[in-house]
C-alpha cells in the first residue's frame, strides 16, 4: 500500500475510532471531539474513499430512531494502519 497522507482533522478522527474498539457513531465522534457533524462527515468521506479505503459507513436501523444510525467502522486496512 502507498503511503497514506492524513489531515491534522482526518487523523483525529481515525485515532479516536480506532482508540475506542474500532467502530463508533458519528454522533460520538462529534460529541467526543466538539466539531461539528458536517466537519467529522467531511473527514469520514476522506478516510473511506477508495485511495485510502481505511474505514466504512454501517448505517443501522436503530428502534425509537426516526433515521438510521451510522456508524464508523475500521477496515482490515483501518486496522492495520498506524497514523503518524
Amino acid at each position: 500500500m502507498s503511503e497514506i497522507k492524513l489531515t491534522d482533522k482526518s487523523k483525529e478522527v481515525f485515532n479516536y475510532v480506532k482508540a475506542n474498539g474500532g467502530r463508533v457513531s458519528l454522533e460520538e465522534i462529534v460529541n467526543a471531539t466538539g466539531r461539528t457533524a458536517r466537519s467529522i462527515n467531511a473527514n469520514v468521506t476522506d478516510l473511506c474513499g477508495e485511495k485510502k479505503g481505511l474505514c466504512e459507513r454501517e448505517k443501522v436501523e436503530v428502534e425509537g430512531q426516526d433515521k438510521p444510525v451510522t456508524y464508523v467502522k475500521l477496515t482490515p486496512a483501518g486496522e492495520a494502519f498506524v497514523a503518524e
